[in-house]
């Protein structure tokens, strides 16, 4: 078969868009997994679960900006009565026209406090001060509540936490929040022909990838992994461990057998434990073949067996499903806009997904971007000096130098 006549096929109608396979994948998943509630230093990383409201203003309290002089009034001359640093317990100084108090930053500002000038435009003789400018009222002055309302929101439910949210909560003097527990997802691999990284290999043998990478991948906060091994091509033994992972695990992820071929039993063996799915052809390269299901409780994603097919499988399609089981709301990747810096025959019906690295900018300001690497599913060593994947729209017959295409940075891939 010539490469036009394979590629005919694979533009072949029936194929799932990625925006549709994405859809699929999320519709699976009906509800997040429970809440529970968490200290405030194990919060980073888990998904919220709920809105938490601020019990306090932020700032608690009228505040200096910086270091200089608390204003009665904006007076060129005042005596100063009192001085205050941070974490003064307060003052019974109250401020009248043409008074003023020395200040630090973070100190509380006595009432009656118009502005603050900064140090820098005072000069003080004993304890008076004459302005060299008077400042605007209000100047330099941090209020009560202007950050942060009492009641307001301060974190959002569904976002994944990290330090920003960690320092309001704590600003607020929250010790905990409600996060969903973490999701368990067990990792499968299929395929006689595996071994586990580390053990030798035989005539016809390959060490795993697929699961070592996923598990990476899904080394998150959020999630607890269980290591399922390898499950050889055949039914009943793969019907066993899907029907155990299915009381275990939330979400199922396997690596390959998501073909029609004979030894390619993952189909049957979930049909087998009880289960449901669908076999998608996704209008992607590579990556065609992604299983979406359910295995008893749990969500089953089927991945194919070639290494970068699956990682682009699962960054496109997988994350997705796992992200609303993880109680956020879904976020497909969105490629940035990019140019390309090589040339090539478009990919036809289905969209490329390349290793690519960034080579500049062009008259724009849009990145440049260099495929890396001769193609196919199975090749690894072209990732290692990518920065992401070059996104190349389906379509078209060919791409050159200077062309638009779409470019996923791995940074954006790596969490949920």
């Amino acid at each position: 078969m010539t490469a036009a006549a394979r590629e005919d096929i694979c533009a072949a109608p029936g194929l799932l868009t990625v925006e549709a396979a994405q859809a699929r994948a999320a519709d699976i998943v009906k509800r997040p997994v429970e809440a529970e509630t968490v200290a405030l230093a194990f919060l980073s990383g888990r998904v919220s679960a709920a809105d938490v409201a601020s019990p306090t203003p932020l700032p608690p309290f009228d505040h200096s900006a910086m270091d200089g002089y608390a204003l009665g009034s904006l007076d060129p001359e005042h005596r100063v009565l009192a001085r205050l640093a941070a974490g003064a317990a307060g003052t019974r100084v109250a401020l009248k026209p043409g008074e003023a108090a020395r200040v630090m930053t973070g100190a509380p500002l006595p009432p009656g406090t118009v502005a603050v000038a900064m140090q820098e435009r005072v000069r003080r003789t004993d304890d008076r001060i004459v302005l060299g400018s008077a400042p605007e009222a209000g100047a330099n002055i941090r209020r009560q509540g202007e950050d942060v309302g009492v009641g307001d929101v301060i974190v959002p439910a569904g976002v994944r936490l990290d330090a920003r949210h960690v320092a309001i909560l704590a600003a607020a003097g929250v010790t905990e929040a409600p996060v969903r527990r973490r999701v368990v997802v067990g990792l499968m691999s299929t395929g006689d022909e595996l071994v586990r990284p580390g053990r030798p290999i035989g005539p016809g043998l390959i060490h795993d990838a697929n699961r070592p990478m996923l598990a990476a991948l899904l080394a998150q906060p959020a999630i607890e992994l269980v290591d399922l091994g390898v499950a050889p091509d055949d039914r009943d033994a793969m019907t066993r461990l899907v029907a155990d992972a299915a009381g275990r695990c939330d979400m199922l992820v396997t690596s390959g057998a998501t073909s029609v071929g004979e030894e390619d039993h993952l189909a049957a063996a979930v049909l087998a434990a009880g289960g449901s799915l669908e076999l998608a052809q996704v209008a992607m390269k590579p990556g065609k073949p992604v299983v979406a299901g359910r295995a008893g409780r749990a969500i089953l994603i089927g991945l194919p067996g070639n290494p970068f097919a699956a990682l682009v499988a699962w960054l496109l399609v997988g994350r997705v499903g796992l992200e609303r089981l993880a109680g956020m709301a879904p976020r497909p990747l969105a490629p940035l806009a990019a140019v390309a810096a090589f040339s090539q025959r478009g990919p036809g019906g289905r969209t490329e997904f390349a290793p690519a690295r960034v080579v500049g900018s062009d008259a724009g300001g849009l990145p440049r971007i260099e495929k890396l690497g001769r193609g196919g599913s199975a090749r690894l060593a072209p990732l290692i000096p990518a920065d992401g994947l070059a996104v190349i729209p389906a379509g078209g017959a060919e791409i050159r130098p200077g062309d638009r295409i779409g470019f996923l940075p791995f940074e954006a891939a790596a969490e949920l």
